[in-house]
């Protein structure tokens, strides 16, 4: 199975990159836990978020770096960066058994967010 396309437009994570791309290694969608498991798109968020702020906060999320498709895209212009995309959203369609998101593309937004609750996966669809 492939990693979706992502298109992320949280420019204030640690892990945006100019043209709308993450350089994470992989990302996970959850359901927020504050509004219980029947999501919505609202509902959802990215627990890969990491607020950037300093160059220790690039630093601090360097573990979830996705190393080699960053230098490609650097240097390879029109290069997409695809990172694994797990998916603890069950009531989502495009959740599939193992927490892997079988989305083809998939649309991450938090505009000026600065915690995780701030974003939300815009490709969540109810399942059924």
């Amino acid at each position: 199975m492939s990693n979706p396309q992502v298109k992320c437009t949280v420019d204030q994570c640690t892990h945006y990159m100019p043209g709308d791309q993450c350089m994470a290694a992989k990302i996970s969608v959850y359901n927020d836990e504050m509004r219980g498991t029947s999501a919505k798109s609202q509902d959802t968020l990215c627990k890969s978020f990491h607020h950037r702020k300093t160059m220790g906060d690039m630093i601090g999320a360097f573990h979830n770096a996705n190393v080699g498709g960053t230098m490609s895209a650097a240097f390879m212009e029109g290069t997409q960066i695809t990172p694994a995309v797990e998916c603890f959203v069950n009531n989502c369609k495009y959740w599939n058994t193992g927490n892997y998101c079988q989305a083809e593309n998939i649309h991450v937004t938090g505009s000026n967010a600065a915690k995780t609750s701030d974003t939300d996966c815009e490709t969540f669809a109810v399942k059924g």
